[in-house]
């Protein structure tokens, strides 16, 4: 910490010692230090992998902090021998408080990437931070940091009856980014508590999940706020704006987020429900704010707008129960025996794993039509999410070799011609 504390004058240091031999010894020193550094941190990660000494957790934190760690006691070590021999080391003074810095941007990103596994911006917030740490660090290494801070604090403005600088709205956009992530973070803690419970159907918890993340998210943004001492009555100017923006060109917008909330609260629709919209069948395997995610048989997923529920018809096959009905039609020829055909298909229906006995399938005789007699195979399922498809061959299947055995033949459309006087004209 002692190279940090000493900061402020480092630059200052490099420039009364700037020598091209001790600049360029300096330099030597630091690209060996970092070579070796590098080095090491190869041979210590293979063999933490191949020994499985500790958890899982400890190892990818240390692959985020060896080789700034390493070069930075390397730094230090070289240092002290260059000091004991007196060859000016301000060169390495400057690039202690660097190699701080990174081991702790890398431990920070590493406990973000915990905090947020799923987060899939989580690369661009690295980025951000790791950016923002080494322009703060190098403008304190050169001891320009506070003659910045107090020009940003000079470019300032009134809102209404409000002063605002630059630097107060750089700092509120850092403790909006902080008390956003801490809010972010206890969302998450909160929806894993609350998905737990099981008392409670699956709509209210999720609705319940976003209804507390958006409220804590608020709260973040108005808390980082007062923070820096910005009177959050100035939002109401902000407040007029966006209600007339979403009056008109946010509409639909707000109203995917409004449906969304409707249909969590009438509970029509929850996770895992089979439907029908928008000539689509699939499985509900999502509900956002603004739009369901529909999964169908084929594994295409359907992002749907939260207003198209609402507005059309929705035909939920699994709204009450998750029963099914199927039907299989065929004919069969006149001359075959009727009660055997039945007593087939209704074996075959019996037979299979995913008919269900409650209700019982049936075998109806619809029709005496022109070429044979209808007939129609009525069974039940209680996995609609799964293919019908396979499921209408496996018994059209077993229909299909019953009837091969006991003769019953299947008709198709005959023509008879009729020849009148004699042969046809030449």
């Amino acid at each position: 910490m002692s190279g940090i504390s000493e900061a402020p004058n480092l630059l200052k240091d490099f420039i009364v010692h700037a020598e091209a031999i001790s600049f360029f010894w300096q330099a030597g020193v630091i690209a060996l230090v970092m070579l070796s550094a590098w080095w090491l941190d190869t041979r210590i990660q293979k063999k933490l992998i191949s020994t499985h000494t500790l958890q899982n957790v400890a190892v990818k934190s240390l692959k985020r902090i060896t080789f700034p760690v390493f070069s930075l006691l390397g730094v230090l070590l070289a240092r002290i021998v260059l000091e004991h021999f007196g060859i000016p080391v301000s060169l390495l003074k400057l690039a202690i408080p660097l190699l701080l810095s990174l081991a702790l941007i890398r431990l920070l990103v590493y406990v973000l990437h915990k905090v947020f596994p799923n987060s899939s911006k989580l690369k661009s917030w690295e980025l951000s931070i790791a950016g923002l740490a080494w322009i703060v660090v190098a403008l304190h290494v050169t001891g320009l940091l506070n003659p910045v801070l107090a020009s940003m604090a000079e470019l300032s403005f009134n809102f209404g009856h409000q002063p605002v600088s630059l630097l107060v709205i750089l700092q509120g956009l850092i403790s909006i980014a902080v008390t956003v992530l801490a809010a972010l973070w206890l969302g998450r803690f909160l929806e894993v508590r609350i998905m737990r419970m099981e008392e409670m159907d699956t709509s209210s918890r999720v609705l319940l999940t976003k209804v507390v993340r958006g409220a804590l998210v608020v709260i973040s943004v108005l808390v980082a706020l007062s923070l820096v001492g910005i009177d959050i009555r100035v939002l109401s100017v902000f407040g007029g704006a966006l209600g007339v923006g979403v009056g008109f060109g946010l509409q639909r917008i707000a109203s995917n987020y409004i449906c969304g909330f409707i249909l969590l609260l009438d509970k029509s629709i929850r996770l895992g429900d089979i439907i029908t919209l928008d000539n689509r069948y699939g499985t509900v395997t999502r509900l956002t704010g603004r739009y369901m995610v529909l999964k169908g048989q084929d594994g295409a997923e359907a992002l749907i707008p939260n207003e198209t529920a609402i507005t059309s018809t929705l035909v939920n096959h699994s709204f009450t129960d998750r029963n099914v009905s199927i039907k299989l039609g065929l004919q069969i020829a006149y001359s075959s025996p009727l009660d055997t055909a039945m007593k087939i298909m209704l074996d075959a229906a019996i037979a299979h794993k995913r008919v269900i006995s409650d209700p019982a399938p049936a075998v109806n005789l619809l029709e005496f039509a022109d070429n044979g007699i209808g007939l129609e195979l009525s069974v039940w399922i209680n996995d609609p999410e799964l293919s019908q498809a396979s499921l209408r061959t496996e018994i059209n299947l077993a229909i299909w070799r019953e009837f091969q055995r006991a003769g019953i033949e299947i008709p198709f459309p005959q023509r008879d011609v009729r020849i009148v006087n004699g042969a046809l004209p030449g």
